[in-house]
Parts: C-alpha cells; structure tokens; sequence
C-alpha cells in the first residue's frame, strides 16, 4: 500500500499478518520499522479493502503506466498535490492493484477518500499523520 501526499507512507504486509512500513517524512531519510497484525487484525483489514480488491486490475507494466499517465477526465472537478492511494495484492493465484486519485472529482469522492486514509491510519504505524 501507499499513501501519498505532501509525504509518503509505504506499507507491505505479508499473508502472516507481517507489515513493514517507510514514511518518508522525517526528510532525509523518513521513518521505518515493523509491526504485527493478528489473524482477526488481518482479516478485518483484507474485509475493510475489499471493496477496492473488486475494482482492480490486473497488474502489468502497462497497466501500471495506465495509472502513472492517468488524468482526471475532461470537466471533472481537480485538485493537484491532493495524494493517492495506492494497494497491490500478490498471491501464487492473482496479482493486481488498485489506484484512487485523491484530487480527482474530490468532492463526490470525499468519503471514499477518507475511508481509504482511515484504513491507512488504523494500521498500528507510530508516524502515521
């Protein structure tokens, strides 16, 4: 997972419930560590993105270029320097990855927005704003 904005917060976590994360706030070298979820913590966060998991694609290198080039569509409300949202779930079965444009129609998007910042915020990081 990251987060991103004004800083980013990388975030990886295992099938075991292992998380490792980076922040890149404080400059220059951020803040890293680790921490461990437990089985129900894991669940509910896999439950809690879930609804994201559905509207993923699969990942390839275009894919990926799609989300790097993407823009807000023609007419739709944009803030820049807004942040984003950024998952990828890899398994033996299944690797794809989701993108949400914080900036890009913020205003309808705005509880989305903050469900995914929530998520985010609620995993057990000491320097998560």
């Amino acid at each position: 997972m990251r987060l991103s904005g004004w800083s980013s917060l990388d975030v990886v976590i295992d099938a075991e419930g292992n998380g490792t994360y980076k922040d890149s706030e404080t400059h220059p070298d951020g803040t890293k560590g680790g921490f461990k979820l437990t089985r129900v913590e894991l669940l509910e966060l896999l439950a809690k993105l879930q609804p994201y998991r559905k509207q993923a694609v699969p990942f390839s290198e275009e894919s990926a270029m799609r989300f790097i080039e993407q823009v807000c569509p023609k007419g739709v409300p944009e803030v820049a320097d807004a942040g984003a949202f950024y998952v990828r779930w890899q398994s033996a079965d299944d690797d794809v990855h989701y993108l949400a444009d914080f900036g890009c129609d913020h205003e309808r998007l705005a509880d989305r927005n903050g469900e995914l910042r929530e998520i985010v915020e609620g995993l057990p990081i000491p320097s998560v704003r």
